[in-house]
């Protein structure tokens, strides 16, 4: 996937995305883990996410595939120094339900691919690829509710 890391804000800034956990601690890119704020000696450079100005106030970068699945809270800073700073204004921020290889929204849940089997009765629901598997509906003949397994 692509592009999960999406911000509207004036062509021509620099934003960065910091990505957080629901506990708050903050994504490493390089150390690939979650970590509270300044672990190890780390600062802003070393939690940011540059994002890309595609233009018409449109600025685009990727979540990180090894942030395992859940919920995560996005924050965009606009840079205002040669480099990003703890002194940076946020500009937007939205949370993220993350399978581990996509987001899962609603629109995917509802127009993509859904796959029951016959002999199971898991609903396999696909993402816009149509191969990969980002939830699972496992029923349970015991149970009046369903259970679900991200992928």
């Amino acid at each position: 996937m692509a592009y999960e890391i999406q911000a509207d804000y004036a062509s021509g800034s620099a934003l960065y995305a910091i990505i957080r956990s629901p506990s708050g601690q903050v994504w490493h890119p390089f150390g690939r883990v979650f970590e509270e704020w300044g672990a190890s000696g780390h600062g802003i450079n070393d939690y940011d996410i540059p994002l890309t100005d595609r233009n018409g106030s449109r600025h685009v970068g990727s979540f990180d595939s090894s942030i395992p699945g859940g919920c995560y809270c996005i924050q965009v800073f606009r840079q205002t120094g040669e480099a990003p700073a703890d002194t940076d204004t946020i500009v937007c921020s939205r949370e993220i339900l993350w399978t581990g290889t996509g987001e899962l929204t609603a629109v995917k849940m509802l127009a993509n691919r859904a796959v029951q089997s016959k002999f199971t009765c898991e609903i396999d629901f696909y993402d816009n690829d149509g191969e990969t598997v980002l939830l699972t509906l496992i029923p349970d003949e015991n149970e009046i509710t369903l259970s679900r397994t991200q992928q």
